[in-house]
C-alpha cells in the first residue's frame, strides 16, 4: 500500500501536474535555452523612424525574425540541433557589428541578419522546450521570460548607465552564455531518458484491447489553441499600437504589473491548486481596462493603467504559450509543431503587416479605433468562453504522466535506460518506466497508481517487457537485473 506521506504528496500536486518538485535541476540548459532565445531576440535596434521600399523599421525586424520560423517548417528532424548551433554561431557573429556599428542603416540591416538567424534559434529552441520539457519546467522558462521582461522596464529604462551596460559588454557577456547552453543541450538529449527523437513519446496501450488512433482527438485541440494564438496576437498588436502612437504607458508600473502577474499565476497554481488556464479571461480584462484607463492622460490614471496593462499582458503571454506548448506535447506530432511555425510566421510576416498599413491610412492618433479591435476581438472570445472552458481550461494538460518529469527516478532512468542500449531490447518508454519501477520493488497496483494508468495497462505493458527480457516472472527479474 501507499503511504500517507506519499497520498498526500500526490494529492498537493495540481491537475496540470505542476509541482515545483518536478523541475529537474540537471537538464537546466534545456529549461534556458527559449527564455535565453528571447531575451537575446531583445537587443532592439532602436530607430524605428527609417523607412525602406515604404516599410518601416519594426515591420522588417519582424518580417525576418518570422523567416526564421518559417525555415523550422521544412527542416527534418535530425537536423534541428546542429541547424540550433550554426545559427546561435551566426548570431554570435553579428551582435557585436550590431552593438558598434554607428550608420543606423547599416545597422539596421545587420539586425535584420541577427533577427532572421534568431527566428531559426527561436524556432528550433521552442521544439526542445516543448518536446523534451514537463509542464512545469515550460511554464517556469516563461516565467523567466516574464521576469526579464518586468527587469527591462522597470530598471533598464530607468537607470541610462543600466542601458549602455546592456547595450554593450552584457549583450556579449549574455551571448558567450548562450553559446555554452547551445552546445551542452546535444549531451543531454543523448541520455536514455530523452530518447534520440522529439516526438520519441509513446502511446499507451490501451486497456480492453481497444485499437487506439494516433492522437486525432487532439487535433481540434490543437486548432483551437492555434486559433486562440492568433487572435491573442492580433489584440498585442492593436495594444502595441496603441502603446507606441500616443505614447501613453508608464515603463515602471508596466513591469512591476509584469512581475505581479508571476505573483499571481504562482498563488493560483502552486498555493491555490488551481489550473493556470483558469485565469486566462484576466489578461482581456487587465489589458482592456490597463488600455482604457491610460487613456485619460493624467499621472494617476496613466500609473494605474499601466500597472493593469502590464499584469494583463504578462498573464496572456505566459498562458498563451503555456497552451500551445501543451497542444503540441501532447499531440506528440512533429507536424503540429511544423504548422505553429508556420502560425508564426503569418503572423510577423502577413498580420503584423497588414494592421501596420491599414493603420498608416489614417492620419492622426488611431487610439480609438485600435481600441475598438481590441473591444471587438476581446468580445468574441469571451462569447465562445464556455466553447474554451470546455475544450481547453477544463481538460487534462497532463500530457501523460512520465517518470521522466520526476526527480526521484533519474538515476533508476538513467542505469534501466543503459540495459535497454546494451542489449538492444527496444523498449517502448512504459515498458522503460515499468521496468524501473519493478526494479524498485514497486508492485503493478502502485506503478498504475502512479502513472495514472489502469492495473490492466500495467499488466500489458509486463507482459511484453518480460518477453522482450526473456523472463517469466520478477524473482527472474530481480535475479537478472537487481544489484
Amino acid at each position: 500500500m501507499l503511504g500517507f506521506d506519499s497520498t498526500f504528496k500526490r494529492f498537493l500536486i495540481t491537475r496540470d501536474e505542476l509541482s515545483l518538485g518536478n523541475v529537474r535541476r540537471d537538464v537546466w540548459p534545456l529549461l534556458l535555452i527559449f527564455p535565453l532565445t528571447v531575451i537575446l531576440g531583445d537587443f532592439r535596434y532602436f530607430n524605428l523612424n527609417i523607412e525602406f521600399a515604404g516599410l518601416q523599421s519594426y515591420e522588417l525586424m519582424l518580417y525576418t525574425l518570422g523567416l526564421g520560423w518559417l525555415v523550422l517548417a521544412f527542416i527534418p528532424k535530425w537536423f534541428i540541433l546542429p541547424l540550433l548551433k550554426i545559427a546561435a554561431v551566426c548570431c554570435a557573429v553579428l551582435l557585436p557589428f550590431q552593438l558598434l556599428l554607428t550608420d543606423e542603416t547599416a545597422r539596421l540591416a545587420v539586425f535584420m541578419a541577427f533577427q532572421f538567424f534568431n527566428g531559426i534559434c527561436a524556432a528550433c529552441a521552442f521544439s526542445f522546450f516543448c518536446f523534451k520539457l514537463n509542464n512545469i519546467e515550460r511554464l517556469s522558462g516563461m516565467a523567466l521570460i516574464l521576469f526579464y521582461y518586468s527587469l527591462y522596464y522597470t530598471i533598464y529604462r530607468a537607470f541610462p548607465a543600466v542601458q549602455v551596460v546592456y547595450k554593450t559588454y552584457g549583450g556579449i557577456l549574455i551571448m558567450q552564455f548562450y553559446l555554452v547552453v547551445v552546445f551542452l543541450l546535444g549531451g543531454i538529449l543523448k541520455r536514455p531518458v530523452f530518447g534520440s527523437e522529439l516526438n520519441s513519446d509513446t502511446t499507451d496501450a490501451p486497456d480492453n484491447g481497444e485499437t487506439r488512433s494516433d492522437n486525432r482527438s487532439e487535433f481540434p485541440i490543437i486548432r483551437t489553441v492555434i486559433g486562440l494564438h492568433i487572435v491573442y496576437y492580433s489584440i498585442m498588436c492593436m495594444i502595441n499600437y496603441i502603446e507606441s502612437a500616443d505614447n501613453i504607458i508608464f515603463s515602471m508600473p508596466y513591469g512591476l504589473g509584469q512581475f505581479s502577474s508571476i505573483i499571481l499565476l504562482a498563488f493560483f497554481m502552486l498555493l491555490w491548486n488551481r489550473s493556470a488556464l483558469s485565469i486566462w479571461p484576466m489578461f482581456f480584462i487587465f489589458s482592456l481596462l490597463g488600455i482604457t484607463i491610460v487613456g485619460y492622460n493624467f499621472g494617476a490614471a496613466r500609473f494605474t493603467g499601466s500597472l493593469l496593462y502590464g499584469l494583463g499582458d504578462g498573464l496572456g503571454y505566459v498562458l498563451i504559450y503555456y497552451l500551445c506548448l501543451g497542444a503540441i506535447k501532447k499531440s506528440k506530432s512533429i507536424k503540429m509543431y511544423r504548422l505553429f511555425c508556420v502560425i508564426l510566421f503569418i503572423e510577423y510576416f502577413f498580420i503584423s503587416g497588414i494592421l501596420s498599413q491599414a493603420f498608416d491610412r489614417y492620419e492622426g492618433s488611431n487610439h480609438v479605433i485600435a481600441l475598438s479591435v481590441v473591444v471587438v476581438l476581446s468580445f468574441c472570445c469571451f462569447l465562445i468562453l464556455p466553447y474554451l472552458q470546455k475544450k481547453l481550461f477544463s481538460a487534462d494538460w497532463t500530457d501523460g504522466v512520465h517518470l521522466k518529469d520526476m526527480t526521484e527516478y533519474s538515476q533508476g532512468l538513467e542505469e534501466t535506460g543503459a540495459i535497454n542500449v546494451n542489449e538492444n531490447l527496444e523498449l517502448t518508454e512504459r515498458e522503460h518506466e515499468v521496468f524501473t519501477m519493478l526494479l524498485k520493488g514497486m508492485a503493478p497496483k502502485e506503478i498504475a497508481f502512479i502513472l495514472k494508468i489502469s492495473y490492466p495497462t500495467v499488466n500489458f505493458h509486463t507482459a511484453n517487457l518480460y518477453r522482450k527480457l526473456g523472463i517469466q516472472s520478477r524473482s527472474e527479474l530481480f535475479v537478472k537485473y537487481k544489484k
